[in-house]
């Protein structure tokens, strides 16, 4: 069944893939202040992909400042303006819209300091507002969200897709689920909700109930971001009902919910350390007066019962995708020795 090889071929560890060029990062970027705004500090795979970024400007010898917020366009707005202040060497925008901050990027760009858009794009998508950007797997990502419920569903299923269409990377990745859907299951009916992602604590758990209330036949929940899998499974648990969960982004608490046998049965990963080396690459890259790249090549991998376990138990940001980023990145950056 193609929707069960495309899975299979997603379970292997990845391969580093050098994006682009090596240069001496240590050298142009020492002392460098970098200021990282995300789209929310209240979901978990923004505070570890956090973590991969401090990771990576302690081997240059930069500083990496965090703006926090609670989701809001003004906040970002003002976290600009902070950066501006602060004399920035630049600025990272983590899954924002940069559409709803755009005077305040003119602002930075007028006082010298390159805006980096992280995460607003897929890959065949151009860069918003002329800005650099580094942009995420996420049609992929919907594929294989779609394929396991194909590959599980017999070709045949009742689901529900909850989406967060504020999130710039709604749109790729739900235009990569639903083509899939429509060839490795076109028997599958779909339905979907959308919870705005300031709202996740606030509706998403009763979205997914009256869902399934509306819908007794559901079997499967598409969270499509997994931090959302903390709202929906309380729901499916309370409607006594046999219905599972394939979601994305391979956070360390979804992916110990596979483990517990919880209602996720598959998370597509990503190594979020990897994504904040792979962001702070780019970034380097734009101080250092180097080209940038078109794509970080940051990989996927899909968890199940069958792997999950090597991401650790309890499993751990940075596991279960091997290291070869870390070399790779070092090299790239003309780091030698030991990290």
């Amino acid at each position: 069944m193609a929707a069960r090889a495309q899975l299979n071929a997603f379970r292997a560890l990845p391969r580093f893939r050098p994006p682009g060029p090596a240069f001496d990062a240590r050298r142009a970027l020492r002392g460098k202040r970098i200021f990282e705004i995300p789209i929310t500090s209240e979901v978990p795979f923004v505070a570890d992909v956090e973590m991969g970024m401090k990771q990576a400007v302690e081997q240059v010898g930069a500083e990496l400042v965090v703006f926090p917020n609670q989701g809001e366009p003004p906040q970002w707005a003002q976290g600009i303006r902070t950066a501006i202040s602060r004399n920035a060497d630049a600025i990272v925008l983590l899954a924002q819209d940069p559409k709803l901050v755009g005077p305040q990027i003119k602002q930075a760009k007028k006082a010298g300091i390159p805006v980096i858009v992280l995460r607003a794009t897929g890959e065949e998508e151009s860069c918003p507002l002329r800005t650099t950007c580094i942009p995420g797997p996420f049609e992929r990502a919907g594929r294989l969200e779609a394929d396991f419920v194909a590959a599980d569903g017999g070709g045949a299923a009742q689901v529900l897709v909850v989406t967060s269409n504020d999130a710039p990377s709604t749109g790729p990745l739900v235009r990569g689920l639903r083509d899939e859907f429509s060839k490795r299951c076109p028997d599958c009916k779909l339905r979907f909700v959308n919870v705005p992602i300031a709202a996740w604590a606030t509706k998403l758990r009763t979205e997914v109930q009256s869902g399934l209330l509306r819908e007794p036949r559901t079997d499967y929940v598409v969270p499509i971001y997994d931090s959302m899998s903390q709202f929906a499974v309380p729901a499916i648990v309370a409607s006594h009902r046999d219905v599972k969960i394939s979601t994305f982004n391979g956070t360390p608490f979804v992916l110990r919910m596979i483990q517990d046998k919880d209602v996720v049965a598959m998370d597509v990963g990503e190594d979020l350390a990897w994504v904040g080396w792979a962001s702070m690459d780019q970034a380097f890259r734009t101080i250092a007066h180097e080209r940038p790249v078109r794509s970080e090549n940051t990989p996927l991998r899909v968890f199940d019962d069958g792997n999950v376990d090597e991401a650790g138990r309890p499993p751990r940001f940075d596991r279960g995708y091997g290291d070869a980023y870390v070399d790779g990145y070092r090299k790239l950056w003309g780091l030698t020795g030991n990290p």
